[in-house]
């Protein structure tokens, strides 16, 4: 496939790519197809599919970019792909991403590849030996607040203006987010419906990743908040929980913005690495702390794992708890040497 010189790059880059997601493959299906059939195999995954698709995405840009046919490339393009990933900067926040980053990206175009393989498109997955980045996956870089801070959040959302959003939905929005732990896309999907009763309390029914549903307890404590919202809720011909003043469901984006405006407000240390997700790593602490049980977070949280609740635990990873501390108060009960001491050992070492 040819790229034509003298146009636009943004009109170049998006009619190859339009003839590259056109073109037949050898068993006769568009690429687009077999796309469309690979993505439909993560049905039960909505945030895996969307991050494998963008994730192919970027990688076929990549290709077109570079003249180069996505059926047709070997390891050392592969190889050349990931190296370029490594030496990139997240337009977002000026660093380069993170290597579980890179390594989902890298596995999402080995996945396509292998998809291809078993489909008859291409004899053997290019990807394959790709090296991939190399982390701790016992350490998430994801941050978290403390309960006090999570607090004045929680509080400072109450009279926060939002742009989209009224204040009742912004106080409803952080109180899940905090005091349920509930994913940004969970949040997202919500629809009135999922809004219950159950064994005597108001209940939420969450839809979590891999198709497990959750049913979670309302604590009577957001009882007003999420009165206040219902009351105020803009008329609107959607079922979403949570909408805009225009009447649109809420997306990530919106939410994404009002939990770092909220963690700035609370005097957070550097709040542009606060995420919704960073809520979810809050609530894991915070229920530690007061003595929920592993198991019962993982169940909340809805994790495949006892281990990958624990990554979210910040208690284990307590800078107030470092050995360093007990070691420096011992160090520094010793007296230091008297100044002229030390001048006259050292004049009689010369």
């Amino acid at each position: 496939m040819e790229i034509e010189m003298g146009r636009r790059p943004d009109e170049v880059g998006t009619r190859a790519q339009t003839e590259l997601l056109a073109s037949a493959t050898r068993t006769g299906h568009t690429l687009a197809a077999l796309i469309a059939s690979w993505l439909g195999s993560f049905a039960e995954s909505a945030d895996t599919r969307g991050a494998y698709s963008r994730d192919l995405r970027e990688y076929l840009d990549w290709c077109t970019r570079r003249q180069l046919d996505p059926l047709g490339v070997r390891l050392p393009e592969v190889q050349m792909y990931g190296a370029e990933l490594a030496a990139s900067t997240n337009p977002r926040t000026g660093r380069p991403p993170a290597a579980s980053t890179r390594a989902r990206k890298l596995a999402a175009v080995s996945s396509f590849y292998t998809y291809l393989v078993r489909a008859g498109a291409i004899d053997a997955n290019p990807a394959r030996d790709a090296t991939r980045p190399r982390y701790d996956r016992r350490h998430s870089p994801t941050a978290s607040v403390s309960a006090e801070q999570a607090s004045a959040m929680l509080v400072g959302s109450r009279n926060y203006r939002h742009r989209t959003l009224g204040s009742q939905a912004s106080a409803l929005v952080m109180a899940l987010l905090i005091d349920l732990g509930v994913r940004v896309s969970e949040l997202c999907n919500a629809d009135l419906s999922d809004l219950g009763q159950r064994e005597g309390m108001r209940v939420l029914t969450v839809r979590m990743k891999g198709g497990k549903v959750r049913t979670r307890p309302i604590p009577h404590a957001l009882h007003g908040v999420l009165d206040a919202y219902l009351q105020q809720r803009p008329d609107a011909d959607t079922d979403a929980l949570v909408i805009t003043r225009d009447g649109h469901r809420v997306n990530r984006h919106q939410i994404y913005r009002l939990v770092q405006a909220m963690a700035a407000q609370a005097g957070v240390a550097m709040p542009q690495r606060i995420t919704p997700h960073s809520m979810r790593h809050t609530f894991n602490t915070i229920a530690r702390q007061h003595g929920a049980a592993l198991e019962d977070r993982r169940d909340a949280l809805g994790h495949s794992s006892a281990a990958v609740t624990q990554l979210y635990d910040h208690v284990a990873l307590s800078l107030s708890r470092d050995p360093a501390h007990l070691v420096s108060r011992a160090t520094a009960s010793r007296e230091e040497p008297e100044t002229g001491a030390s001048e006259h050992h050292l004049n009689e070492s010369r």
